[in-house]
């Protein structure tokens, strides 16, 4: 065939039609920028629980951590924003989220209690298996308490949030050297040791520890006594009681905690405002309180009030010398992350999840707060943490802990002890009436 100009000026002519079809010209063959698709995410964040600390609080909601952490998502992510919505009631937080969940209205993501708290949950929050990056199964702990039912396979229905809480007493180190104990020394080991030093500092003047029982949650019990209750007998008699298979009322594990709770009270080692008062945290803070029931939350906040080097952390004792489990304490990743079945865009929602869990962010959350981190990949170096500092403590007993029990057991069993604790605490119902009513109330088989 003979070549001609034309021929050429043809071809040349076909090219330029088929650039320009494709969005292209024979200069510039980029796409142009894609714009984001604008996107509005809600997250729920509770108030006092995990992402804000007792001192950010304090400060303006733009220098919290979550909301540094949210602005720096939405600049990875153009077109998405998120709105902040923070809840005053941890524990009421799951019933509001369920009536709006019902009510189409939830937010894309709400921080919540992990365990049953969410499995109760589970009709109104999205099953997030497909959409979770294989690196984060591999680099958190925790899954195990975000998977239904506690049983690998079941559907994954939230995150892990980036801390995994501890709980232990705090105490303030110039009372209880005042009183001629030295407890980073020698700590109480045994209730009867643990006793005799409430009555030293109690006949010294001060309150030996504080504690608000009566406020809608039962913390001491759930912090300290309820560590006493698992390390009688480990936890599954007590989830066999919770599923109706065996009595509470039968449970001398159970019996002898609550007739110690109800000691330490009516000996005078507790507020004696503890079935209604709501303000035990502060009354530590002001210096007057020996031992305060606390998280690691709680950390920053002491030492601010009472100076750093004021502020140490003690193990519970061991309720007996024939416990099946010793030298422990309560805690594990207790909070979550959720997305609700009406989230506009669950993926979205999970990447900012996935976000809050990764490694530059968790290092970032950790200069604002002491805890233990739930990523396998972070050591005590990566954290700043110094041998025998009250971060390395927490750290080294992270690695042994009894996880929640409020959060194994089922919802009307948590309400009967939210609701009665306070009258076994006072006197005014007996440990044995109570386990009874934990019998009356509990889901049957």
């Amino acid at each position: 065939m003979k070549i001609t100009p034309r021929f050429f000026i043809n071809v040349l002519l076909i090219i330029s039609t088929m650039l320009i079809s494709i969005g292209c010209s024979p200069t510039q063959q980029a796409a142009a920028p894609v714009v984001a698709k604008p996107e509005k995410l809600t997250i729920w964040i509770n108030g006092r629980d995990s992402f804000i600390g007792p001192s950010e609080q304090k400060l303006p909601q733009d220098q919290w951590y979550i909301s540094q952490a949210i602005k720096r998502f939405e600049a990875a992510h153009p077109g998405v924003t998120i709105e902040l919505v923070t809840q005053a009631d941890a524990l009421q937080a799951h019933q509001t989220f369920r009536t709006a969940g019902l009510a189409g209205n939830a937010p894309d993501v709400a921080n919540l209690w992990a365990g049953q708290f969410i499995f109760a949950l589970k009709d109104v929050i999205q099953p997030i298996n497909d959409f979770i990056p294989k690196e984060d199964l591999q680099n958190l702990n925790g899954w195990d308490t975000v998977t239904v039912d506690f049983k690998a396979g079941n559907p994954i229905i939230g995150y892990p949030t980036p801390d995994n809480q501890m709980c232990f007493f705090l105490y303030n180190k110039k009372i209880i050297q005042q009183v001629g104990l030295d407890y980073e020394k020698n700590p109480p080991r045994t209730v009867e040791t643990f006793m005799a030093d409430m009555e030293k500092i109690k006949t010294a003047g001060f309150t030996p520890m504080a504690a608000d029982e009566g406020a809608g949650y039962t913390y001491y019990f759930f912090y300290i006594a309820g560590y006493w209750w698992v390390q009688q007998n480990g936890l599954e008699p007590i989830l066999a009681e919770d599923q109706g298979k065996a009595l509470f009322a039968d449970d001398k594990a159970l019996l002898a905690t609550l007739n110690l709770y109800h000691d330490i009270y009516a000996k005078g080692y507790m507020n004696q405002d503890a079935a209604t008062s709501g303000d035990s945290w502060n009354k530590f803070l002001q210096g007057n309180v020996a031992l305060f029931p606390a998280v690691s939350t709680n950390i920053k906040d002491a030492q601010d009030a009472l100076g750093v080097d004021n502020v140490g952390v003690i193990l519970p004792p061991n309720i007996s010398d024939n416990a099946k489990i010793k030298d422990s304490l309560i805690g594990g990743p207790g909070q979550s992350m959720v997305v609700s079945k009406n989230s506009v865009d669950p993926q979205m929602a999970v990447n900012f999840m996935s976000f809050l869990n990764s490694r530059d962010e968790v290092l970032k959350f950790y200069k604002t707060q002491t805890k233990v981190p739930v990523r396998k990949d972070l050591t005590p170096a990566d954290l700043n943490l110094q041998p025998g500092s009250i971060g390395m403590k927490i750290f080294d007993w992270s690695k042994n802990y009894i996880f929640w029990v409020d959060n194994s057991l089922s919802g009307p069993v948590v309400d009967d002890f939210n609701k009665l604790l306070p009258l076994v605490l006072t006197g005014k119902m007996t440990p044995e009436d109570f386990t009874k009513q934990l019998d009356k109330d509990k889901v049957q088989p």
